[in-house]
Formats: C-alpha cells, structure tokens, sequence
C-alpha cells in the first residue's frame, strides 16, 4: 500500500502558534493527500541544525544557517515578561536601561546568534548575566522567569498567549521588531515543500497574516 505523502513541520509548542493554523489550513485543502506531521522542537542550539530533520519550521527570530531560508511571516516589536509580584512589573512600560542589572535564563548549548537577539545585547552593548539554569526549551525559559529567577523577551503576539499565569508581559521602548519565519531546506525539490512556502509568501503579500 502507497504511503500518503507527508509534510514534517517543525514548531515550538509552548507558543501559540495556531494563529498560523489557516494558512496549514488552506494547504491541506489545496493537497488533501498530504499528511501534515507536527514536530515539537527545543530552542536553537549551537550543534543541532534549525530543522533537524524536518521539512519545514515555523520560527521565532531564526538565526542564519547556511541551506536554509527563510520567509518572514510577521514582524511585532519586543515585550518583556516578568514574574507576577516582580518590581519591574509595576512599571507601564521599560527601557533597556532598565534591564541592564537583570538575568535572563540561558544555557551554554543555546545558539549564540539566536540569544544575543532575544537578550538586546545590540542595544545592551555586552551580553547580559545567566541563570544557572540548563534551558533547552520555551516551557524551561518560562518557568525561570515566573520563579523570579530572570528576565525574558518575546514579541508582542506571543504575551498574550502564553501558557503560564506567573508571567507579566510589560512594553519595551526602542523594541526592536521580532520576525516570525517560516524556514526550509534552500536546495529542497520537494513541490509540496516549495508549494507551502508559494502558498505564504501570496498570503504575506496580500496581507492574510496580519489577520490570522
């Protein structure tokens, strides 16, 4: 018996990602055969490849690696999250200088590029401190930050969904605009592949992802 074709979609699943959900959606409609397989993935991490194996990845701020491109779907200035009771949650809304003494959680795996982007250490002008914490994965990052271990950032789009009720999301000025992609293999063949990838860049042409 032929096996259903199938499409590996790598996505981080403490993010709520289903705003993406109609585009995948829409996919399916147009190649009803295709079985979407949904991949559950870690953080980036300095000696892992972006997708592992998938066909695709559906990204927050995805650091360069050579064979893979990427396509962004949307861009949203950065927000700070903080614990629930934490002093810089009476604020309305930050500044860099205002997180220059704080921690953020971090493991020495995590890809460098990856992390300097989500710890402003362009704007900082030096990496900020660490937790002692090993995290390898969103749900490790946020239960450091609602422990009131650290700090963390995210963009504007994901505060509002995240998955625990410790965590207060709080404005930063001079946000830089945190890109959401969708990457794949740059030398992939596959046409259900490149007729996913067709598929978004007419969706964020005609603006179909500022409503999803």
């Amino acid at each position: 018996m032929t096996q259903s074709p199938r499409v590996q979609v790598h996505f981080d699943a403490r993010l709520p990602h289903a705003r993406w959900g109609p585009l995948f959606h829409v996919f399916r409609l147009e190649h009803p055969e295709v079985r979407l397989e949904w991949r559950p993935a870690p953080l980036p991490a300095r000696d892992r490849p972006l997708l592992d194996g998938a066909d695709v990845g559906l990204m927050l701020e995805p650091p360069p690696e050579p064979g893979v491109s990427a396509l962004t779907l949307d861009t949203s200035p950065m927000v700070v999250i903080v614990a629930a009771g934490d002093p810089l949650a009476h604020h309305d809304e930050l500044s860099v200088a205002d997180l220059l003494d704080c921690p953020f959680p971090g493991a020495p795996s995590l890809h460098p590029e990856w992390t300097a982007f989500w710890t402003l250490d362009a704007l900082r002008g030096s990496p900020p401190t660490f937790t002692d914490d090993d995290v390898r994965a969103t749900e490790d990052a946020l239960a450091v930050v609602a422990a009131g271990r650290a700090i963390g950032t995210v963009p504007a789009w994901v505060a509002g969904g995240l998955s625990h009720p410790g965590l207060v999301a709080i404005p930063l000025r001079e946000a830089p605009q945190a890109r959401t992609s969708l990457v794949w293999h740059s030398g992939a063949d596959d046409p259900l592949v490149r007729g996913l990838v067709d598929l978004a860049a007419a969706w964020v042409r005609l603006g179909r992802g500022d409503r999803l």
